[in-house]
């Protein structure tokens, strides 16, 4: 175990926050400074010895949605810098909690928040995500098993209407599933 794995989780969590109230404050026409964090953020990944290929693939999840938020700007005046400054904070921010998030158990991370008085309404949701996470993976997989079995390659552009539809359906089978769980819990009094 590396020693940024052994420090304290309120040392770690309070220097993330404070590195991204600084990269919030960053002005937009300096966003890409943004990217001197990289190597030292690098660095940090080696010295925890973490997996940059597994960083980089969860980063490549999130892509989608960086682009999205970025390209929101396109449509201002000079809006190609402000977006590639929105996208370099972003994916220096992701960059950031990953590091965070694989090198301290999400326990200590409540246990800090809730010595840090976050409300407790916040700490229960950031638990139950972190506890059902892995449900709703194992459901993903379920589901791109049955759908590999039943369907041929197809164009791109099927792939990605089947893709749609399958995000569709695993947030039915997630809302459905919270609110079982939900009324078990209600049944044994625990909410």
């Amino acid at each position: 175990m590396s020693p940024i794995h052994r420090a304290p989780a309120g040392l770690k969590l309070g220097a993330s926050l404070a590195f991204l109230g600084a990269l919030a404050a960053l002005p937009a026409r300096c966003s890409l400074w943004s990217l001197w964090a990289v190597p030292p953020l690098c660095l940090l990944t080696a010295l925890a010895g973490l997996e940059f290929r597994g960083l980089l693939k969860r980063s490549a999840l999130a892509a989608p949605f960086l682009l999205g938020v970025a390209s929101l700007s396109l449509f201002e005046t000079h809006g190609w810098k402000t977006s590639l400054g929105l996208l370099a904070k972003a994916v220096v921010s992701l960059f950031t909690l990953q590091i965070l998030a694989s090198t301290t158990p999400v326990s200590e991370l409540l246990r800090t928040l809730r010595r840090a008085h976050v409300p407790e309404v916040l700490c229960g949701a950031i638990g139950l995500l972190s506890r059902y996470s892995s449900l709703l993976v194992d459901e993903a997989q379920r589901m791109r098993r049955a759908r590999a079995g039943r369907t041929l390659r197809g164009s791109r552009w099927h792939w990605w209407r089947v893709l749609g539809n399958s995000l569709g359906v695993l947030f039915v089978r997630t809302v459905s599933r919270a609110e079982r769980v939900q009324l078990a819990m209600r049944s044994r009094g625990g909410a």
